[in-house]
């Protein structure tokens, strides 16, 4: 892995969540909920619905677009995001812009010996948001991402 583990400020006034979580499954079945970029419509609160908009399906280079609601204000919103780095199955990173609403994240994934993956999520936030919604938000989604991976792992899957 190459990439930061921590998407980089621009201001005083970004908000960096972090959130870190073990997994009881296998590094590669955590890599496929987080870049399941579909099922972020169950997995994170406000998603309304994401569609691959690139002709590249996964990986660096794969770009979507998703409809949100804005957990602090309730607001409709639409952005694009992209994936700017991936590192199967160890870490991917992804920009977001949707005109002044930018943000950037990282997962970062390590296997323990165990067989269980520590989950190291980075998301950074370039606009106003307030921090103790999207600090339950962000929380949630990772709490999912858990959940599905676990249930994955414990399908055989």
């Amino acid at each position: 892995m190459e990439y930061p583990v921590m998407p980089q400020r621009r201001s005083e006034k970004d908000v960096l969540i972090t959130k870190e979580s073990l997994v009881k499954a296998p590094l590669e079945i955590v890599f496929d909920v987080i870049t399941d970029l579909k099922l972020f419509e169950e997995l994170e609160e406000g998603v309304k619905s994401v569609t691959i908009t690139s002709e590249i399906k996964e990986g660096k280079g794969m770009k979507s677009h998703w409809v949100l609601q804005d957990q602090s204000t309730g607001e409709a919103w639409e952005l694009d995001e992209e994936i700017i780095y991936s590192c199967r199955p160890y870490q991917y990173a992804y920009v977001g812009y949707a005109g002044g609403k930018d943000y950037s994240g990282v997962h970062t994934l390590t296997a323990n010996p165990d067989g269980t993956t520590s989950h190291l999520f980075n998301e950074a936030f370039y606009f106003d948001v307030d921090p103790e919604v999207y600090d339950e938000v962000v929380g949630g989604m990772v709490t999912n991402v858990k959940k599905e991976a676990e249930k994955r792992a414990a399908a055989g899957k």
